[in-house]
C-alpha cells in the first residue's frame, strides 16, 4: 500500500513505491515512454491509462489537479520528478550540506538514526548524486557523538576499508547490547530487597557504618548470640588467631546502608569494594590482590553506565565477610585505569 503523497513528504521514496506497485501490475513498461513494436496502439494507450490511474491515485486531491489530464505515464512521471524532485545544482547543494551536517540526535533509537541517514543518501540518488560505499559508512560513523568513539576505533583499527553494512551491523549490536545489560541491571535491582549496599573494605582500612541494628541486653554485640558479652565471645577470639588465607588477599566486608545502587562518589577510598547492578564483571585496579592471575592481551569490559575500560588481565580474589568467612571471586578483571574495585551482581548471580 503507498502512501497518499500531499506534496510535503518524501518524494524519493513515494516515486519508488509506485514503481514497485506498477511493476506488480505489469505495468512498468509504461514509465520507459516507448511502445514495444509487438504491441499495438489502443493496447499501448490501455496500458498508460491504468498506469497514470495507478500514480494518480497515490496523489491527494490537491495534487491530482495538476496532473489531471495527462494520459503518458513517462510523462506524468517526468512532470512529478520536475515539481517535486529538481535537479538543480542549488538544490544539490542544499541536499549534500544537509547529509554532511548530519548528526545524531540524543536520545533517538539507532534504527531512526540509520534510517534518517539513508533517506538523506537515497534523496541525493535521485538528484544523481553518488557516493562511494566506504565514504557512506565513513560519514555514518562521523555523525555520531564522542560516546561511540571507542566503537569507532574498534572497527577502523587494522583496516584498509569499511562497508556501510559493516557500520551499520555493528551499531545495531551496539543499541542491542546495551539494552539487554540495561534489562539486566533493571531485573538486578528488583532482587535487591535491602535499603543499601554491602561495601567491603581492604583489610586493615577500618570503616564505620552509619547505622547498626540495636543489640539486646544479653546480646554478644560481635556475633549476635546470646548467654555472653562480646568481650567473652569466642568467635571474636579466634578470630585473630586463625587465619588461613594471607591478608594481602583478604577483605572484609563493612555494612554501609547509605551507599546508592549506582557507582558514584559516595566513597574515594581505592580499597573499597561497590556492589554494582549494572558493570559486566567484577574489576580491581589491585595487582598485589589476585592470585590464579593470568595476563591477557588487552580487552574490554563495561561499566554501569556502558563506559568501555581496557582490561589487562584476569584472575581470584579472596574477601572475608564480617563474621570470618573467606569469600572468593573469580574470573575478576584487572583494570589499572578503574579508581574503584567493583563486584557484578550479574556475575554473581551466573
Amino acid at each position: 500500500m503507498v502512501e497518499i503523497f500531499d506534496g510535503s513528504g518524501h518524494f524519493g521514496m513515494w516515486q519508488s513505491e509506485v514503481l514497485d506497485a506498477l511493476f506488480q501490475q505489469g505495468l512498468d513498461i509504461t514509465i520507459e515512454g516507448k511502445k514495444p513494436e509487438s504491441m499495438g496502439e489502443e493496447d499501448w494507450k490501455t496500458l498508460n491509462r491504468l498506469a497514470c490511474g495507478t500514480i494518480r491515485s497515490c496523489l491527494s486531491r490537491e495534487q491530482k489537479y495538476a496532473f489531471c489530464k495527462e494520459t503518458s505515464a513517462s510523462k506524468l512521471m517526468t512532470e512529478l520528478e520536475e515539481k517535486f524532485l529538481k535537479k538543480s545544482s542549488q538544490n544539490k547543494l542544499h541536499m549534500k550540506k544537509r547529509l554532511f551536517r548530519f548528526t545524531y540526535i540524543p536520545g533517538a533509537t539507532m534504527n531512526d538514526h540509520i534510517t534518517s541517514f539513508n533517506q538523506l543518501v537515497a534523496d541525493l540518488l535521485n538528484l544523481d548524486v553518488t557516493f562511494e560505499d566506504e565514504d557512506l559508512a565513513l560519514m555514518l560513523l562521523g555523525s555520531l557523538p564522542e560516546e561511540f568513539e571507542f566503537l569507532e576505533t574498534t572497527l577502523l583499527h587494522g583496516k584498509v576499508a569499511v562497508s556501510l553494512n559493516e557500520v551499520c551491523g555493528a551499531l545495531y549490536s551496539y543499541e542491542l547490547r546495551r539494552k539487554d545489560k540495561k534489562d539486566s541491571s533493571e531485573k538486578a535491582n528488583e532482587a535487591l530487597v535491602a535499603r543499601g549496599r554491602p561495601v567491603i573494605q581492604a583489610k586493615g582500612k577500618k570503616k564505620r557504618s552509619k547505622s547498626k541494628a540495636k543489640v539486646g541486653k544479653d546480646e554478644c554485640a560481635f556475633c549476635r548470640e546470646k548467654g555472653h558479652w562480646k568481650k567473652d565471645c569466642p568467635k571474636l577470639k579466634n578470630k585473630g588467631q586463625s587465619k588461613t588465607v594471607a591478608d594481602s588477599n583478604v577483605a572484609e566486608y563493612v555494612d554501609d546502608s547509605d551507599c546508592s545502587l549506582a557507582v558514584s562518589g559516595s566513597t574515594s577510598s581505592s580499597s573499597a569494594w561497590l556492589l554494582d547492578s549494572g558493570c559486566s564483571n567484577h574489576m580491581c585496579p589491585n595487582r598485589e590482590w589476585f592470585y590464579d592471575f593470568r595476563e591477557l592481551e588487552e580487552g574490554v569490559v563495561y561499566t554501569a553506565n556502558d563506559v568501555p575500560l581496557t582490561t589487562h588481565g584476569i584472575g581470584s580474589i579472596r574477601l572475608k565477610n564480617r563474621d570470618g568467612a573467606i569469600r572468593t571471586l573469580k574470573d575478576v578483571r584487572f583494570v589499572p585505569s578503574l579508581s574503584r574495585n567493583l563486584i557484578s551482581v550479574g556475575a554473581l548471580s551466573d
